[in-house]
């Protein structure tokens, strides 16, 4: 009894690994013998471009050299809302984009912060709407205008 389960399960096996076999090598078994039960529809002129495509900008950490020292670190984790056709550019030219950013963010942020009447500087001080349109606006200039919809500030912390 136990040698005709075992025959049955290398049985099962064996067709399984002839199958697998002739999927790898380009053959479908299960359409040749019209064993397939039902087949997906074509889609080809349905296929609609999402409204919203995001790239992951990631960290944007902007030190604030104020009085010529290091007073803080800003940090920002930035994503990019853009025209779905232009996502891949707008993927190749992130190293160009972020020192761009980072640029930009360096003259702006200590100029911010300057007329704080001499209190600590805290994540209360940061303008995110004029953060935001700056970013959109060198997005503009380093990518072209249109690239980029929108810049979309997900969190901003200081360090």
């Amino acid at each position: 009894m136990l040698r005709i389960f075992f025959i049955i399960i290398a049985f099962f096996m064996l067709t399984g690994a002839v199958i697998g076999g002739l999927y790898f090598w380009g053959v479908d078994p299960l359409s040749k013998l019209g064993l397939v039960i039902n087949k997906a529809p074509d889609v080809k002129g349905s296929f609609r471009t999402p409204e919203h495509s995001y790239v992951d900008f990631g960290l944007l950490a902007v030190p604030l050299i104020l009085d010529r020292e290091v007073k803080a670190q800003a940090e920002l984790i930035v994503r990019l809302d853009v025209v779905f056709e232009k996502k891949e550019m707008v993927a190749v030219n992130l190293p160009r984009l972020q020192a761009a950013y980072l640029e930009d963010m360096i003259g702006y942020l200590p100029s911010s912060f300057r007329n704080n009447g001499g209190r600590p500087i805290s994540v209360a001080d940061l303008d995110v709407i004029a953060i935001r349109r700056r970013l959109q606006a060198v997005s503009d200039r380093v990518l072209g205008p249109g690239a980029v919809k929108a810049v979309e500030i997900e969190h901003t912390g200081l360090r």
